[in-house]
């Protein structure tokens, strides 16, 4: 079996979708699988009606502490991070956050456009239906690249999470032409020296296509990119390095020949070829 060493999208009990999943149980599973090197991603989202749906401000020193102490008695190393969610109005109130604590890893995402929820079953077809594919999908890159902008992030999880319900109101498929202000985001990634993630979380998904599609990759390698984290996205442990030696594979492919990692919030890289072992199943 071929194991990917390194996860760097993963939740845990703090996020309100993976209640049950206890970081211990992620590095019971680690352990038996091989996982070298997990970031912790519970959820954090500072203002909106879903601000109750992660890490409360309250618990983040209890979260990290627990992550640090469990890290002491594994040979898996755990990191302690977040994935925020960006709000453009509330960029001050986030840094102020990120920076109270002693995270290794921020990952950044943009699930709220206005009040839609852009990667729901409810919310999708409501945003996609009212403005044409370049609208919708320019607005959305336009709020991505203000979060990398912001200087915020270590990297930016997922970058077309919204196609995970675009089947419910399109009936083809959307192509990389639609991607209306994508060009502007990789050029951001690369200014603003920010990681985009490859998320596999497609592959569970009904288009079973990773985050993002191979363009996106492709172009951004073009443009001279070079950090890219991993991550599985895994709300269960049994999801923990889900499908992220394809992931490797792919990026291979395309040209990319380091993976980013990260501790107290300073990037290293890995050689690709050193991300991936085979181990007994």
């Amino acid at each position: 079996m071929r194991v990917s060493l390194v996860d760097y999208h993963v939740h845990e009990s703090y996020s309100s979708d993976a209640r049950d999943s206890k970081i211990e149980c992620y590095v019971e599973m680690a352990e038996k699988m091989g996982v070298q090197e997990i970031a912790f991603t519970t959820h954090q989202i500072i203002v909106g009606q879903y601000s109750n749906f992660g890490v409360q401000k309250d618990e983040i020193s209890d979260y990290v502490s627990k992550i640090r102490s469990l890290d002491e008695n594994t040979d898996v190393r755990l990191l302690a991070g977040l994935e925020v969610d960006y709000f453009e109005e509330a960029e001050r109130e986030i840094e102020s956050l990120i920076n109270e604590y002693s995270f290794d890893f921020i990952l950044g995402s943009t699930h709220f456009i206005g009040n839609y929820d852009i990667g729901s079953i409810r919310d999708t077809p409501s945003f996609f239906n009212e403005r044409s594919i370049g609208e919708a999908t320019g607005e959305y890159f336009n709020i991505w690249r203000k979060a990398i902008e912001s200087g915020l992030f270590d990297s930016m999880a997922h970058p077309d999470y919204w196609r995970r319900f675009i089947h419910l109101c399109r009936e083809n498929s959307v192509s990389f032409t639609d991607y209306n202000g994508v060009y502007e985001a990789i050029d951001s990634l690369i200014s603003y020296n920010t990681a985009v993630e490859v998320n596999s979380s497609g592959k569970r998904h009904e288009h079973r296509v990773q985050y993002p599609i191979r363009e996106f990759l492709e172009a951004a390698h073009g443009a001279g990119l070079k950090k890219i984290t991993l991550g599985s996205d895994s709300h269960i442990p049994t999801h923990l390095g889900y499908m992220l030696p394809e992931m490797v594979d792919l990026i291979q492919e395309i040209g990319f020949k380091h993976i980013s990692c990260y501790r107290n919030r300073k990037c290293s890289f890995k050689t690709i070829d050193s991300v991936i072992r085979n181990v007994n199943n």
